[in-house]
């Protein structure tokens, strides 16, 4: 059994209203999100935040106290149930039952998909519960926020879009009315085209954060780096935090930047 967690609670500032209730092509944007995940999970519950109130007669999940954030959804949905949990936002209305079933056949505790050009779609992931409990705990121990450290501390599959031959634009997510046409993006540099499996022995974020142990860090940048998830790379390096390291990671997020892609 699996359960679809949908991503709600965000303020859509971008956008100008709630985007999960914005009605296109007559239906909410995140009865898009619904109707794939029915395919391929059992039950589908609503991360809905502050957002409570738009949900009236669906089932909804509280947000966890100890995060801020798409973490504090997880975290709350991963107490809850001992199931397998697909996440996604509630504003990526092109995505496909066949997303959802490849991240649910990988075998790692953790699935998550990556864009050619090195950027790990955080937001839409497969997790098993207790492998994720531990992880939050340390996360929250240390007022961590960031969705993406959970695939730095637990084995995660990371699925390459090419190698499965998905469309790219199923993972996009709207943050203005013209990216409702889903435009495909275009990538200048394609450097993750197979899928990776990330086991760490000890996760250097783990020693990191209750060693201080920044080589660890270090090994774990040139890790990412070597294998082309770019992202992954950038956020290390905002966590090692010189002023090299610290522009490098804008760097990286710029190039690997999906608004920029969209725009060819």
């Amino acid at each position: 059994m699996a359960v679809l967690v949908v991503f709600a609670g965000g303020r859509s500032s971008r956008f100008g209203r709630d985007k999960c209730t914005y009605v296109h092509g007559g239906r909410r944007l995140i009865d898009y999100v619904i109707e794939a995940g029915r395919e391929a999970v059992d039950k589908v519950v609503i991360a809905a935040g502050q957002n409570t109130h738009l949900y009236p007669g669906e089932e909804v999940v509280a947000d966890s106290p100890r995060f801020s954030g798409p973490l504090a959804a997880v975290d709350s949905a991963v107490q809850l149930f001992d199931e397998t949990l697909i996440f996604a936002p509630c504003d990526a209305p092109h995505l496909r039952p066949a997303a959802f079933k490849e991240l649910l056949r990988a075998e790692a505790p953790l699935s998550v998909w990556v864009f050619p050009n090195g950027r790990v779609e955080s937001t839409i992931f497969k997790a098993e519960p207790t492998a994720a409990r531990e992880a939050l705990r340390l996360l929250a121990q240390h007022r961590r926020s960031r969705l993406d450290d959970l695939f730095r501390l637990v084995p995660t599959e990371f699925l390459a879009v090419e190698k499965h031959e998905a469309d790219p634009t199923w993972l996009l997510n709207v943050n203005k009315a013209q990216d409702l046409a889903g435009a495909a993006p275009a990538f200048k540099h394609k450097v993750f085209l197979d899928d990776y499996l990330l086991r760490w022995g000890e996760p250097p974020l783990a020693r990191w954060l209750t060693l201080g142990d920044v080589e660890a860090l270090r090994t774990e940048f040139l890790r990412y780096v070597e294998v082309g998830l770019l992202s992954m790379a950038a956020h290390v390096a905002k966590d090692l935090g010189t002023p090299s390291f610290r522009a490098l990671a804008e760097v990286i997020y710029e190039a690997v930047d999906i608004e920029k892609a969209r725009q060819g």
